[in-house]
């Protein structure tokens, strides 16, 4: 038997499809040790003699391994083939009836087919991810301004699942708590993090009113951390490419009606729109094939760079967290 890796069902170990969503199923094993090509049936490598079934990487020697190492170097990916991933990755909602008593519940139910989603009632931010499974809001907040975390903190969610999806199609493996800790490093890398907290304010303001924008975190973050000029505008292009690819997907679920209900959610709340931070949206993007290209390149160096053992001993770190959190 396999289990999908979009819809989660068990399915015969002879079947090509899934039986519950027709997702592509895995067809060969990649051994992650040796890069031997084996028998979709086989439980362990015909030539190195470990275990491929399940195919995860439980550690990081194997995840640095010489092997890795060189398919992250040579990889390439088509627009097609990024494209069918993001499928992908949205493809759990297509099972996920959005309901919900009024528009911040349905917004929450949304978010919940991607991740745990739960409440905080403490500190200043208004929102949180924990280490790129779990979504937090504060409830305390109205809830057109809970609405908008909702979205925001699902945008970092969406921007991790990518990164983590692109560094699994790469290494031919399912994903493990040892990829999920390298995403979560390359993400809060200084620079990387201003990318990210950008693609999250501009998909979090598609769905709200004009003139609500908030990129108050981001603006924090470009005051704490000093860029040049060149290099921040490269960023935020950058997150700007994501938050369209995440933004094309979620408007397919969160619609023209919904986003209707969101817009009385606001005006109920009499909370006055400040148009301040419209003018940090920006339309500039890049080709779907020069991001890619570039993205994978820095992924190399970032690879490159965690190997060392001082970043290692972060990475067993967050690991640790990760899974207390699973």
């Amino acid at each position: 038997m396999k289990y999908c890796d979009v819809c989660g069902t068990l399915n015969p170990r002879e079947n090509n499809f899934c039986i519950h969503c027709g997702n592509k199923l895995i067809s060969e094993h990649f051994c992650p040790y040796c890069g031997e090509l084996n028998l979709n049936y086989a439980s362990v490598c015909v030539k190195c003699g470990m275990q491929i079934n399940p195919i995860a990487i439980d550690d990081f020697d194997t995840f640095f391994s010489e092997y890795n190492a060189e398919l992250l170097s040579n990889a390439k990916i088509s627009d097609e083939e990024y494209q069918i991933m993001l499928s992908n990755i949205f493809k759990r909602a297509d099972y996920f009836e959005i309901s919900g008593n009024n528009i911040k519940n349905k917004i929450l139910n949304f978010a919940s087919a991607f991740a745990e989603c739960e409440t905080k009632s403490r500190g200043y931010e208004r929102g949180s991810i924990y280490l790129g499974n779990k979504i937090c809001y504060d409830d305390r907040l109205d809830d057109s301004v809970q609405i908008a975390t909702i979205i925001h903190e699902l945008a970092h969610y969406l921007l991790f699942l990518i990164i983590d999806s692109l560094m699994c199609k790469i290494l031919r493996v399912n994903t493990s708590s040892t990829i999920q800790s390298f995403t979560w490093y390359f993400l809060t890398l200084p620079e990387f993090k201003i990318m990210n907290e950008y693609c999250a304010h501009t998909v979090e303001g598609r769905f709200i009113p004009y003139g609500y924008q908030n990129y108050g975190s981001f603006n924090l973050l470009i005051k704490q951390m000093e860029f040049e000029e060149e290099a921040l505008n490269g960023m935020v292009v950058f997150g700007n490419t994501f938050a369209n690819e995440i933004i094309e997907h979620i408007e397919k679920f969160i619609d023209e009606d919904l986003r209707d209900e969101i817009k009385i959610q606001y005006r109920k709340d009499s909370t006055a729109p400040t148009y301040k931070s419209i003018l940090r949206e920006t339309t500039d993007s890049l080709p779907l094939d020069i991001k890619n290209m570039t993205l994978l390149r820095i992924l190399f160096d970032i690879f490159k760079e965690a190997s060392h053992d001082d970043v290692r001993k972060e990475l067993v770190e967050i690991k640790k967290e990760i899974e207390s959190n699973y």
